[in-house]
């Protein structure tokens, strides 16, 4: 019996062979799926580039745009700052040319905290003709001992022909333990 066994075993090892052999499609599968990975790969290549192309052009036409709606010869932008905070948190800013509200702003922490660190913000681009121009600024805030505060600052200028650019500065007075505000060309 097991001489029968052992016989039938080894003729059987030959077509186990054999089947390892025969090709059930799985090469062509497998090249078509390498192939197919290629593809996807070059299309997300692609797709990268093009991505990069449209953040560029996109880039390209805001500047374009700004240039167009903002010549360097009106341009006319208010800028935020703070330095210290010991003696005021400013909570909005009210910007007024003209006697015309043009722009105002509620802070939140994270804001405060970055002008207290040394940030500017953009508050106000426009285009603004040549001649006299009065420029007030609102502030409303926190001031010392906790009460509400709120003032105004002012400035007179003559805008030229040439772009210009106003800052609407807070800063503290150590002197007199109480915030000064002030509008001034930068």
């Amino acid at each position: 019996m097991r001489a029968w066994l052992l016989s039938l075993f080894l003729l059987s090892l030959p077509a186990l062979a054999v089947a390892d052999a025969i090709d059930f499609g799985h090469d062509k599968t497998r090249a078509r799926a390498e192939q197919a990975m290629q593809e996807v790969q070059r299309l997300s290549s692609d797709i990268q580039q093009l991505k990069q192309r449209v953040i560029s052009l996109n880039k390209d036409l805001q500047t374009t745009e700004e240039a167009l709606l903002f010549p360097t010869n009106s341009q006319f932008t208010v800028f935020v700052s703070q330095t210290g905070g010991a003696f005021f948190t400013l909570e909005s800013v009210r910007l007024v040319i003209n006697d015309r509200t043009v722009a105002s702003h509620l802070y939140s922490a994270r804001q405060r905290e970055a002008l207290q660190r040394g940030g500017v913000q953009k508050l106000f681009m426009t285009n603004l003709a040549e001649g006299k121009h009065q420029v007030t600024a609102f502030f409303t805030g926190i001031g010392p001992n906790g009460r509400a505060t709120k003032r105004a600052a002012e400035l007179t200028l003559e805008k030229g022909k040439a772009s210009q650019f106003i800052e609407l500065a807070i800063a503290d007075n150590s002197a007199r333990q109480e915030p000064v505000f002030s509008v001034r060309p930068w």
